[in-house]
């Protein structure tokens, strides 16, 4: 069942309140506007704030697209070891690195062919409520 939410185009302020719905004008689906490929995208959600650092927190549901390619600066969910993960991708001089954060340390894991890590998707979107 595809369902479609309404969306005020009127920017909102953070002062006094105004009417909005008297501002509709139109109506938003979140799948289509969050997901470019529905077949290759799935949601997962967090457990853990390993990732607190870049706004991930326990609970969030993250959007992730398999079809889209590693680059730095990514955040993915990788099978890392035998267990699911997301992490923090870094690129540097051709090769991948997981950002790891820590105790105000930060360890950077070189993703190589010792390791089993196969990669699961890349974050395009992370949704948690207020």
């Amino acid at each position: 069942m595809k369902e479609t939410l309404p969306i005020i185009l009127q920017k909102v302020s953070a002062g006094f309140p105004s009417p909005a719905t008297d501002y509709i004008e139109e109506q938003i689906d979140l799948n289509k506007e969050l997901i470019k490929k529905p077949s290759s995208t799935f949601l997962i959600r967090v457990q853990g704030n390993s990732m607190i650092d870049h706004k991930i927190t326990e609970g969030d549901v993250l959007i992730v697209d398999r079809s889209l390619a590693l680059k730095t600066n990514s955040v993915a969910v990788l099978n890392f070891e035998g267990e699911l993960v997301v992490k923090k991708i870094v690129k540097k001089k051709e090769k991948y690195f997981l950002l790891s954060k820590k105790n105000n340390s930060t360890k950077e894991i070189e993703i190589n062919t010792n390791l089993n890590t196969e990669l699961w998707g890349v974050v395009t979107y992370v949704i948690h409520k207020l």
